[in-house]
């Protein structure tokens, strides 16, 4: 088991799966190591008993909730461990135990005769000290039903840890979406290998900590994951490196598109970031009415206005987008910009303007676009709902519609290329504030300017942003502002470590 998390960091595996693919591949593996499926859930169970054993130590009297598929199995089998530790027990099914087939049947007929008892939520007494929730396995895909959102109410009203199996009851293993409710977790172990919605969308909020136990299977999977998790550890190593000879005309030139009227914040923020990360020169291309003052707190800045501005080949790379506006001078901007012709970010108001005037995927291969739920949706035609209901689908879409890398920003922030998917778990709440997509298009920017392929260039940069954020959270998550950031990306630019940010394995 490897814990993933802010406070440890992790050396967890790198892929995740689809939950039909674990559905199908453990029995491929499972037979390829010899070992029966019913050996299977014991270990399962078994690897939740020690853990709520390990973690609350001193709860007497476990309350575990089962359904009717191997989750319930899995937690029959944690239910007689329990009993046999000399742990108070009352377990409650969903629906008709005697309705169980197979293992899942096996693993209660276990309990039973060793025994224990099958209980009704209403007959349960007392207060627990601790929730396995074994309500509902990964298979879930509908809407829930009324029977097994009153246990889940029930659970959350309860003033106890909860330990889910495999994933909190009601989460879309695939998506992250919520099916009409979920268990809140305060720990979820999840078992063979990681799936997408643990880690994105809705999951963030209801899983707690997340572990990973293999079962002794994973070595055997054998399929192919739907995306893979993004290391830091390993990515950092591809940072541009300096020569001592160096000077500010070797790394990088950088222009940075927008700052409309009353939207100066957005482009400062970005090219700061851009600075921070290395950037040897940034120039801000802005509207003339304040042009001027977007250097008077960054000297370091460069500033022209447009329509004056044409040199459109003085920069290495360009950022497109923010602060930029709508209006007839957005739109001049945008399409004069289409003159520059080397790597660029497309980011806000871009990304609408690109929506509506379009763009051939020959056109894109270099560049970067940086959507988030609502501008990915003005992208595809779409509701914001559809992209949140499958958001690995809604970034694979991009990338094949567009022709880009793409990065669907939000929890759990995805990057596609013509490599595939990744997803970032790196980041926090706290960076829910004004400005910080305009930091995450400023860092992509300056590694683009400093010769680094776009695709790499993602994903260095919604790592070093999440993590920056990570590191800021340190005075707090509420009333983060984007520039609480800055010193941490240059931190981590010059893979300055901390403690808090290291790996360390379980």
């Amino acid at each position: 088991m490897v814990a993933i998390g802010l406070e440890n960091g992790h050396s967890l595996t790198h892929s995740l799966w689809r939950s039909e693919q674990i559905r199908l591949g453990e029995r491929q593996a499972a037979g390829a190591a010899g070992i029966q499926m019913y050996e299977l859930m014991c270990r399962a169970g078994l690897a939740v008993f020690e853990l709520a054993r390990s973690r609350w130590p001193r709860a007497e009297h476990w309350w575990i909730f089962v359904g009717g598929g191997n989750n319930g199995g899995d937690g029959y089998v944690v239910a007689r461990l329990a009993r046999a530790a000399g742990i108070r027990v009352q377990l409650a099914q969903l629906g008709d135990a005697e309705a169980l087939r197979g293992d899942a049947a096996r693993a209660r007929d276990q309990y039973r005769a060793d025994g224990g008892a099958i209980e009704s939520v209403g007959a349960l007494q007392g207060q627990p000290d601790l929730v396995i929730d074994a309500l509902l396995g990964s298979g879930l895909k509908g809407e829930l039903r009324q029977a097994a959102k009153g246990i889940i109410n029930h659970i959350n009203r309860l003033d106890a840890p909860v330990l889910a199996v495999d994933l909190p009851s009601g989460l879309c293993a695939d998506t992250g979406r919520l099916l009409g409710g979920a268990v809140n977790a305060s720990l979820t172990l999840t078992f063979v290998g990681l799936k997408p919605g643990l880690l994105t969308g809705q999951g963030r909020d209801v899983c707690g900590e997340i572990l990973l136990a293999d079962l002794g299977i994973q070595s055997h999977l054998g399929q192919a994951p739907v995306a893979d998790l993004l290391q830091w550890d390993e990515l950092r190593r591809l940072l541009p490196r300096r020569r001592a000879s160096a000077h500010k005309g070797l790394v990088g030139r950088l222009l940075v598109l927008g700052g409309n009227r009353g939207m100066n914040g957005a482009i400062r923020l970005a090219g700061a970031a851009a600075l921070r990360c290395g950037t040897g020169l940034v120039r801000l291309v802005s509207h003339r009415q304040h042009y001027r003052l977007l250097n008077m707190a960054c000297p370091e800045l460069m500033t022209a206005w447009y329509p004056d501005f044409e040199d459109w080949s003085w920069g290495h790379s360009l950022v497109v987008g923010p602060g930029m506006g709508q209006d007839a001078w957005a739109r001049s901007l945008w399409l004069s910009s289409l003159a520059f012709s080397g790597p660029r970010v497309v980011d806000a108001a871009g990304l609408q303007l690109l929506a509506q005037t379009g763009a051939r995927p020959e056109e894109c291969g270099s560049w970067v676009l940086t959507p988030h739920p609502g501008e990915a949706a003005s992208l595809l035609g779409c509701s914001v709902a559809e992209i949140e209901a499958d958001r690995l689908a809604a970034v694979s879409r991009l990338r094949e519609q567009y022709g880009a890398v793409v990065v669907l920003k939000g929890a759990g922030t995805l990057v596609a290329d013509e490599s595939g998917v990744s997803l970032c778990h790196y980041g926090n709440s706290g960076m829910a504030s004004g400005g910080m997509g305009d930091l995450l298009s400023g860092i992509i920017g300056a590694l683009l300017a400093q010769g680094v392929a776009a695709g790499q260039a993602a994903r260095l940069g919604v790592c070093l942003h999440g993590l920056a954020g990570d590191r800021a959270i340190k005075d707090g998550m509420v009333g983060m502002l984007a520039s609480d950031l800055l010193p941490d990306i240059r931190r981590l630019i010059n893979q300055v470590e901390e403690d808090d940010n290291k790996t360390v394995d379980h």
